[in-house]
């Protein structure tokens, strides 16, 4: 399967959200980001697919966002080959519709078939705390990733390293920015809670978000969905890859760099 770049401009953006490292918070990344996107564009123009056993995404998802396309394809040694083949019949028949988006939480593990995939895909989002063992791990994804880009020279997926469970008040991000430095990643916005990003999905969301002792979460909630949007959905990622400069790059920091405003 290969996109050309009509299909990046007009048509429906896939998005992965991937770690080989277990715990760095996929699930609650893809549950945020769906969320986050109801309050950009129609709901029944977000298609999540849960290809993690645990069910966490669709569960959450069922109960809080019924009116988003939620589709559950457990990747796993049984199923592999098969819910690796659904996942892209999926992606593929969303491919030409403008404005659509699929997002696809998958599973920790190393399994090619599914990196390879990931690698047909418009956009990586890349979780990871700011701990060595995740860190480590994380590296060695992204590293897989640039050698499937070179290995087709292709510029997708663009990945976006996610830094999650960021304490409050951080402001250094050097630790990770020299051990990505040698890839061509960007930053994304830093998310400091994911324990109380989670917390909206617990029956009473709405309560919940809009409790200013909440304030930090929401604002993290709101800051994601607008970098989403502008970057991702609208395009600016490929802005910035068309750079002449934009090898120089490797890691950019967004909230450095760019207004979202």
């Amino acid at each position: 399967m290969s996109y050309s770049k009509d299909y990046i401009k007009n048509g429906a953006k896939s998005i992965f959200v991937a770690n080989v490292k277990g715990g760095v918070g996929k699930s609650t990344l893809t549950i945020m980001l769906a969320r986050a996107l109801t309050s950009k564009m129609a709901p029944e123009k977000i298609t999540v697919i849960d290809t993690d056993l645990q069910r966490t995404t669709t569960e959450f998802l069922t109960a809080s966002n019924p009116e988003i396309n939620i589709e559950f394809l457990p990747i796993t040694s049984t199923f592999e080959n098969t819910n690796i083949s659904l996942v892209q019949q999926f992606i593929k028949q969303n491919m030409f519709k403008t404005g659509h988006v699929v997002i696809i939480d998958t599973p920790a593990g190393t399994s090619q078939r599914l990196w390879n995939l990931v690698g047909e895909s418009y956009c990586v989002l890349i979780p990871t705390s700011l701990s060595n063992a995740d860190l480590a791990p994380t590296e060695s994804f992204i590293r897989s990733m640039d050698k499937i880009k070179a290995r087709y020279q292709k510029i997708y997926p663009h990945l976006v390293v996610c830094p999650n469970r960021i304490p409050f008040g951080q402001k250094d991000f050097s630790i990770m920015g020299r051990r990505l430095k040698n890839h061509d990643v960007v930053i994304g916005p830093a998310i400091r809670d994911l324990a109380s990003v989670r917390h909206f999905y617990n029956g009473k969301f709405q309560k919940d978000f809009d409790n200013k002792n909440n304030k930090n979460a929401k604002e993290d909630f709101t800051q994601f969905a607008s970098f989403i949007d502008k970057f991702v959905l609208k395009g600016e990622l490929d802005k910035l890859y068309s750079e002449e400069n934009h090898e120089a790059m490797n890691v950019l920091p967004f909230e450095k760099k760019n207004n979202l405003k």
